[in-house]
């Protein structure tokens, strides 16, 4: 899949979730996870998690991921080739991260998020682990 429409989709998806999220007349959405399990469609898993904690790092060589905010507040950290990069999200925000970049979540405030993440390969180093 081409850059545009991955990007196109992040589009869709934060358009779709801030469209609903004011239909329901919602400032928030419940605290459960929106999914109780993942789902895989075509080596793509898509879910939704309910997060309280900030993570370690994590990159996915098989491609970008597509992640949407839909309540809390988070910023995720990129570690572009040893220079961090942070990207805020409010809610109904998007963020794609790119193929290989290791990131990380900070949570803000507890809240729920939205992901697609292609293939099984995601890699994990803790805060601590130097860079790759």
């Amino acid at each position: 899949m081409s850059i545009f429409l991955r990007r196109a989709a992040v589009r869709v998806v934060t358009a779709v979730t801030g469209a609903t999220r004011t239909l329901l007349g919602r400032k928030g959405l419940p605290a459960q996870p929106l999914f109780r399990s993942f789902g895989l469609y075509r080596g793509i898993y898509i879910g939704g998690i309910a997060m309280k904690e900030s993570t370690g790092w994590e990159m996915h060589p098989d491609g970008d991921e597509v992640l949407t905010l839909l309540s809390g507040q988070f910023d995720i950290i990129l570690d572009e080739n040893g220079v961090q990069r942070t990207i805020s999200l409010a809610p109904g925000q998007g963020a794609l991260v790119p193929r290989g970049v290791w990131h990380r979540m900070v949570i803000n405030a507890p809240g729920e998020l939205l992901f697609l993440t292609p293939g099984d390969t995601t890699e994990h180093r803790s805060l601590q682990a130097p860079g790759p």
